[in-house]
């Protein structure tokens, strides 16, 4: 994650402030909680960010770790690889913008990776982008995150030898990466607007108070 100030900002130029907050708030919020549903207490770290996300990740059965790569994947493969130096068998990569994921969409990416012996990934539909990558310690392969990410996913695993299991789960398919895909969400997404609102007041009374107490 990035501080909250800066999330998203450049693409969201058109959003205000507190939308985008509350919006970046309840992704991560819904995301986490869906992790840790899926695979237990103490299995899901947010990566990065500032203490108003370590608060909510926290808040939603996360731990919380400073970032400490230079750039979303060496941040990413320094975390996988702090997972398989305390002995996890494998660890997946989970954006933080998934509006309909679900616990059964984590399990399946699970599942796909036979015990843990091959990696396994969710295509995102929108920009060929990844947006699940399940890492092996046995195979481990280097996150290479971004726009066509999945196809170097996909070689860099042919090229190990360990080929990559193309997962189909319907949740793990749509991110929220632009005000386009904001109103599909709203206009799709059951319970979007309202948890939204829920959020949207939360962030205005945050700012609220951080403007009295500077004040």
């Amino acid at each position: 994650m990035k501080p909250l100030a800066g999330a998203k900002s450049r693409l969201w130029a058109d959003v205000t402030t507190l939308e985008r907050e509350a919006v970046i708030l309840m992704l991560l919020d819904h995301v986490v909680r869906a992790a840790v549903e899926a695979l237990g207490p103490g299995s899901c770290h947010v990566v990065g960010g500032d203490a108003v996300v370590r608060d909510v990740a926290k808040a939603a059965g996360a731990e919380w770790d400073e970032e400490q790569g230079t750039d979303l994947n060496s941040s990413v493969w320094l975390a996988m690889q702090a997972a398989y130096s305390e002995g996890c068998a494998a660890a997946i990569f989970l954006p933080g913008d998934l509006p309909v994921v679900s616990a059964r969409d984590i399990m399946a990416v699970s599942a796909a990776s036979e015990s843990f012996t091959r990696p396994a990934a969710v295509r995102a539909k929108a920009d060929g982008g990844t947006n699940a990558l399940l890492v092996p310690a046995s195979c481990a392969i280097e996150p290479q995150l971004g726009l066509q990410s999945f196809a170097l996913h996909t070689h860099a695993a042919q090229r190990q030898g360990t080929p990559l299991a193309v997962v189909d789960a319907p949740g793990l398919a749509w991110d929220v990466d632009s005000p386009d895909d904001l109103e599909w969400a709203r206009a799709n997404v059951a319970g979007f607007r309202e948890s939204l609102y829920h959020w949207h007041t939360l962030v205005e009374l945050r700012a609220r108070g951080q403007g009295e107490k500077d004040g």
